[in-house]
């Protein structure tokens, strides 16, 4: 019997480590994918593929295994042991009667993994057969097919888990086809921004966002590299950011080791490599004079076998910025020089102006590198990262003798939206022209000032400046023209002039076709997608609009631009809760915002993160990102009020009713400084949203019926749809006459546009009226997210919801006077009979009994003859009628009988003076039954409905004052009760009772005492001391004694207060 070695510590996986970073997304996606029976981790060395696999084998709770490969030991039989063994050891699996070391030794490898596969169909619980390093198991011959053999027939409840930096030894194109492989690759095992900032946090290293933005280039987010950064930075006192990047510097002699081993050939492609914009075969092929295209690739993948190279797709090779700083630094000056002659003049072969010019740079010829740029600006300027570090570095003597610079620079900083900077420099070459040469730039200069104002949202002096300078423009220059009518549509738009808006831009595109000005024609579409089709509602002519714009910017290489529609595109498809295409798009502005550093995209990359999680109610996720938002938001004001509304959307999900009610607030006062008219609705329908959710039904249907108008004015389809739906839930609730209307125009909106994904925006109102939509119109709603709902309980409360079922007069004597009937709102202010107000307050206070005739004439006409005073009765009660009449109410409120009247309380009303009398008896009656936590919901009610007093416009009048009085002792009342339930449980809450009925009655000594004693208790003794010295001036000057207590005269002798 052979005797076999078994080598212990490859059964353990890797330690982990508090600075490790927990790969929350991988380790999810594993979760995610743990029934399939084969996981393969593939990337090269550096990639954190066996701390992934151990990060997940730690949290796996199941039987579970692990093997590690060595190098140079593991052939196929080898590992077929180790693996039998730990079965056995490990999860107790009987593979042979006896899985000691020796007897597996006796068997080949064909009946272990026969033994193995009869063994794994008796288990039947789950296994985990963790494998890292597979790369280094040999195989020979016939093992590959006993590996086939043995994954193909393992059951379900057998998983296999694999890393390996090669391809698998054998094909899982069966497994895949059945969707039985989960694979991860390298591009999904490099860090994300995010967890690189997450991950320098817990290292204690403070770094501005731009700074981390630099880290992550250097980095490309691959583990060793950031590791062996951070691990320099944390035992290094590093006084300012270049040294960070200086750091970088330390690791030279880590890099320059691993290439002294290569051959003098391949050293030779990692100096040129280091020194290209991109690396393309076609241009290594020419510099190395190589006959064909089999040698280059050859040594591609020997460096990229070497984690020299780093490759995103088969054909496309990058290095590291690592390694491209590291390398390029150790070449010669004369030998850089050359290199970058030799490939300047092969990028001058193939018209390739960015090759050209980033040679121009390495070789660091200012004189030629301007002169270059200067020919062609146009297509340069389009990588503006690459311009701004260049224009960065550039002496300011240079821009003094060449103005044109400071045009440049301008444009550059538009982009980064530095428009003071921008303005700066466009008035510095105003007043220079007589030093400019460049015909461009003579007839642009005054359109891109104007631009800036567009940009700092100044859209009168935009339009006023635009029209001044159309008249010097000639016909010919189409370009300046093209410009300004943009920017004349635009604006126009802006201030809700849509007709002209309309026309400048159309007018502008007139232009672009007419002169194929590809460079304007993406902006165009854009802005005609952006102002005019998504207002208007038609999303099929924004959707392909912004699409078009998209492909043009691509393909003129403009990342502007492609950042700009990327961003719409997002927010286009969340709002039409396409999140699949939503969140592709996302993805492609935060790569832009990656490669270009620009920090001004950062908040908009994080408000729309927010605002997609928030729609796929990921509120955790949307918290985070709404946070890392926070700093930034406040560059501009359109930042700002996004940032408020996805934040209202966020505590609407989250419940928080009134915070997001207030936060929309402000998103409204905000955008309505820089939306249009139509625009803005879009937050006011956040608005009327959370107003119901609130059950402040007529403010809602006051604010829905503005909306609608406003949306039928400007022929805002999607708008008034979605404003038609809130409507017919209030409708719904108050059976208004204008229901069967709006329920028409609501369906053959839908239906004609293709709007039925409105009804899963608003889940929580669609599923209230869902069985009538699908009744009247055939419309099937979508599935609904049925976890967001309304929730009354959790609402304001209001009295009235309780009978909703009929249009009714709902008067409010609390606050304020209103009578409120559906949408209709009377005020004091809105009425012009003054007496006839007063009465009908007056019969409403009185609702539960007749009032004769006599005493209303003495009440309200005491100095008229009887006659004159009676027919102006009559006339108040006329006008009462009629303005209930204009409220569509045909029900009579106001009973006559010989001579008495009566508020009709035989009929459906909501009164709160009734309501808040019902609470407090309520209250009194649970609480003299000891029942004291259902009496306080009484009590609070009552507290809530009271205001700041009953009628209080007619605290003078005799009519009103019993009334009024009797309220005011009742909430007395309830505070002091409010007050006793609170003092021993919640000493803060019982100070507020106690504050608010002093406020009111501040000559009660016993609640004086009981607010004295109660400051003594919080410790409070010098505010004790100072209300008692307030409390007793008040007494001696308005009652003419002192506040005296022998507790309290205790107290002041206690503490020799005179």
């Amino acid at each position: 019997m052979i005797n076999i070695k078994i080598l212990d510590p490859v059964f353990k996986p890797l330690l982990i480590k508090p600075y490790h970073h927990y790969r929350e997304k991988l380790l999810n996606s594993l979760i995610n994918n743990k029934s399939k029976n084969y996981i393969l981790i593939k990337a090269p060395s550096g990639y954190g593929k066996s701390i992934t696999f151990s990060m997940y084998f730690d949290k796996l709770n199941a039987s579970k295994v692990w093997i590690s490969c060595p190098q140079d030991y593991f052939d196929f039989d080898i590992f077929l042991n180790h693996l039998i063994y730990t079965l056995s050891k490990t999860i107790n699996l009987k593979i042979f009667n006896d899985d000691s070391k020796n007897n597996i030794s006796f068997f080949t490898e064909e009946e272990k993994v026969v033994e193995l596969l009869n063994a794994f169909s008796s288990f039947k619980e789950e296994i985990f057969i963790f494998v890292d390093s597979f790369e280094n198991v040999i195989f020979e011959g016939k093992n590959e097919n006993l590996l086939k053999l043995l994954l193909n027939f393992i059951p379900q409840n057998v998983h296999f888990l694999f890393t390996t930096n090669q391809e698998f030894p054998i094909p899982l194109t069966k497994f895949a086809m059945a969707n039985n492989v989960y694979t991860i690759q390298e591009e999904e095992l490099k860090f994300s921004f995010d967890e690189l900032k997450n991950y320098i946090s817990t290292k204690k290293i403070n770094l501005s966002e731009e700074n981390l933005l630099e880290l992550y280039q250097l980095t490309d987010g691959i583990p060793t590299f950031i590791n062996i950064l951070t691990t320099y930075i944390e035992t290094t006192d590093l006084k300012k950011y270049d040294e960070l990047i200086d750091s970088a510097k330390k690791i030279d002699e880590y890099i320059n080791l691993l290439t002294e081993v290569l051959s003098e050939d391949l050293r030779e492609y990692l100096k040129v490599f280091s020194l290209m914009n991109e690396i393309e075969p076609k241009i290594c092929k020419a510099y190395f004079n190589l006959k064909n295209d089999e040698k280059v690739h050859e040594s591609f993948e020997k460096l990229y076998d070497l984690n020299m190279l780093e490759k995103k797709d088969p054909h496309y090779y990058y290095m590291n910025e690592i390694f491209r700083r590291t390398i390029s630094k150790g070449i010669g000056e004369r030998e850089k020089s050359d290199i970058c002659q030799t490939l300047f003049n092969i990028y001058q072969k193939e018209h390739d102006y960015y090759g050209q010019f980033h040679c121009l740079l390495n070789m660091k010829d200012l004189e030629k590198a301007y002169d270059f740029f200067f020919n062609h600006s146009e297509l340069l300027i389009k990588d503006f990262s690459i311009i701004k570090k260049w224009l960065d570095s550039i002496p300011t003597s240079f821009f003094t003798n060449n103005i044109e610079l400071y045009y440049y620079r301008g444009v550059i900083e538009e982009k980064y939206s530095m428009f003071d900077e921008a303005l700066a420099d466009y008035r510095l070459v105003k007043d220079n022209l007589d030093k400019i040469s460049d015909k461009s730039i003579l007839e642009n200069i005054d359109t891109q000032i104007i631009g800036i104002y567009w940009h700092q949202e100044k859209y009168e002096k935009v339009i006023e400046m635009g029209n001044e300078l159309l008249k010097s423009i000639p016909n010919e220059n189409y370009q300046s023209l093209t410009s300004l009518y943009n920017l004349l549509g635009t604006s126009y738009s802006n201030l809700s002039k849509l007709n002209e808006g309309k026309m400048y831009l159309n007018k502008a595109m007139e232009l672009c076709e007419r002169f194929n000005y590809i460079g304007m024609k993406p902006w165009l579409l854009n802005n005609l997608a952006y102002n005019i089709f998504l207002i208007e509602g038609n999303l099929e002519s924004a959707e392909n609009f912004f699409i078009k714009s998209l492909k043009s910017f691509e393909d003129l290489k403009d990342l502007y631009g492609k950042a700009l529609l990327n961003a719409n595109l997002t927010d286009f498809y969340i709002e039409t809760q396409k999140y699949d295409k939503a969140k592709e798009h996302l993805k492609a502005y935060e790569d832009i915002y990656l490669e270009t550093k620009n920090i001004a995209y950062l908040p908009v990359l994080k408000i729309l993160q927010a605002k997609l999680e928030v729609e796929k109610n990921e509120l955790k996720s949307a918290k985070k990102s709404l946070m890392e938002a926070e700093n930034y938001y406040s560059r501009s004001k359109f930042l700002q009020a996004n940032y408020y509304f996805v934040q209202s959307q966020y505590l609407l999900k989250k419940g928080e009713l009134k915070e997001s009610f207030s936060t929309v607030e402000k998103a409204i006062k905000i955008g309505k400084t820089i939306f249009n008219k139509y625009q803005i609705l879009n937050f006011e329908l956040q608005k009327v949203r959370l107003l119901i959710h609130l059950k402040q039904f007529e403010k809602a249907l006051s604010y829905i019926g503005k909306i609608i108008q406003i949306a039928k004015e400007g022929k805002a389809k999607l708008i008034l749809t979605q404003a038609l739906l809130l409507k017919l839930f209030l409708s719904k609730s108050f059976n208004l006459s204008s229901y069967n209307e709006d329920l028409k125009t609501f369906n053959e909106l839908l239906s004609d546009n293709n709007y039925q994904f409105i009804l899963q925006k608003y889940p929580e109102i669609t599923s209230s009226i869902e069985d009538l939509i699908e009744v009247n119109s055939g419309v099937k709603s979508p599935s609904l997210d049925t976890s967001f709902k309304l929730r009354f309980e959790d609402a304001q409360e209001i009295s009235y919801l309780e009978s909703k079922k009929a249009l009714y007069p709902k008067i409010y004597l609390f606050g304020e006077f209103r009578l409120v009937c559906g949408d209709k709102v009377l005020t004091m202010r809105k009425v012009r009979n003054q007496k006839a107000l007063e009465l009908f307050k007056f019969l409403t206070l009185n609702y539960d009994q007749w009032i004769i005739q006599d005493v209303i004439i003495e009440n309200f006409w005491p100095n008229l003859p009887f006659e004159k005073s009676r027919q102006s009765l009559y006339v108040a009660l006329h006008d009462i009628r009629k303005r209930f009449q204009e409220f569509g109410l045909v029900e009579e409120y106001i009973l006559q009988k010989n001579k008495n009247y009566k508020f009709n309380s035989n009929k459906v009303y909501y009164l709160d003076y009734e309501d808040f009398i019902l609470h407090f008896e309520e209250g009194n009656n649970l609480f003299k039954n000891k029942q004291y936590l259902k009496a306080k919901e009484h009590y609070l009610k009552a507290k809530k409905l009271y205001s700041y007093g009953l009628l209080p416009s007619n605290i003078y009048d005799d009519w009103a004052i019993p009334k009024i009085e009797d309220a005011e002792k009742s909430y007395l009342s309830i505070l002091a009760i409010l007050y006793s339930l609170e003092k021993e449980k919640d000493i803060e809450m019982a100070e507020n009772y106690l504050d608010e009925y002093l406020r009111i009655e501040p000559f009660a000594d016993e609640m004086n005492i009981e607010y004295i004693n109660l400051l003594l208790k919080k410790g409070e003794r010098k505010k004790a001391l100072d209300y008692y010295k307030y409390i007793n001036e008040l007494y001696k000057k308005e009652l003419g004694t002192a506040f005296n207590s022998k507790e309290i005269s205790y107290f002041v002798k206690e503490f020799q207060i005179y």
